[in-house]
């Protein structure tokens, strides 16, 4: 993998936001989505749903949990090729691209972001979803509970549900956005304490995502781009 002068001059940090990307060439206009692995104040690897070759000038938008940032970045090295192919369904690739310009709000916007994910210590960005969902649990004795999404980063959710299921309990779980269902898999990390509950409300729970395809993860990062 090439090594761009981008990430020897800005410190790299583990930050992962979703993504729309869209090329600036009139001739051979493409747009798509991903997440980004990494970001530096110069730039960030990215896996999308397509192979762009370097030097492919885009147009990418950012979400952020304190909304988006528009920038125009240059793909500079992409990963080489390997076994399989990409695209819908199947698998993402990843690529390095360099920021082009940054106005100083921009610049201001990933410094910002850049600091408060170091200082809480989480590469995830938590972003605000609400959508209705519907968890069947794993296994035979299972029964469907029903809830509201209140916020999902790469990692996984934080859901609101109808009564209590255990840490540990594996879910099918069935989102419903406006333009059909998405699919996803997770494991139940904590429940909600009793005291911490208000009465008649529904209970939060933490879910990590377990065996999620490219595929679904892309799905489900296209959501999270929607509000913007």
């Amino acid at each position: 993998m090439p090594e761009p002068s981008e990430r020897r001059q800005f410190l790299r940090y583990p930050i992962q936001l979703p993504l729309v990307h869209t090329s600036k060439n009139p001739d051979s206009p493409v747009t798509g989505i991903g997440w980004t692995r990494d970001l530096s104040e110069g730039g960030a690897c990215v896996e999308l749903d397509r192979r762009l070759s370097a030097p492919t000038p885009l147009q990418v938008r950012l979400q952020t949990d304190r909304g988006a940032i528009d920038v125009e970045v240059q793909v500079v090295w992409e990963l080489e090729s390997q076994e399989g192919e990409v695209g819908p369904g199947k698998r993402g690739v990843l690529h390095g691209v360099a920021f082009s310009r940054l106005a100083p709000e921009q610049l201001q916007a990933v410094q910002d972001l850049i600091q408060t994910q170091r200082r809480d210590r989480r590469t995830s960005v938590r972003l605000p979803l609400d959508l209705a969902v519907t968890c069947q649990p794993k296994g035979p004795a299972g029964s469907t509970v029903r809830g509201h999404t209140e916020d999902m980063s790469r990692g996984g959710l934080l859901l609101r549900l109808s009564q209590d299921v255990p840490p540990g309990t594996v879910l099918d779980l069935t989102l419903h956005p406006a333009g059909g269902p998405v699919k996803a898999q997770g494991e139940v990390v904590w429940v909600e304490p009793p005291e911490k509950r208000a009465p008649g409300e529904p209970v939060r729970h933490g879910l990590r995502f377990t065996g999620l395809g490219f595929s679904a993860m892309m799905s489900l990062g296209l959501l999270l781009m929607e509000p913007a």
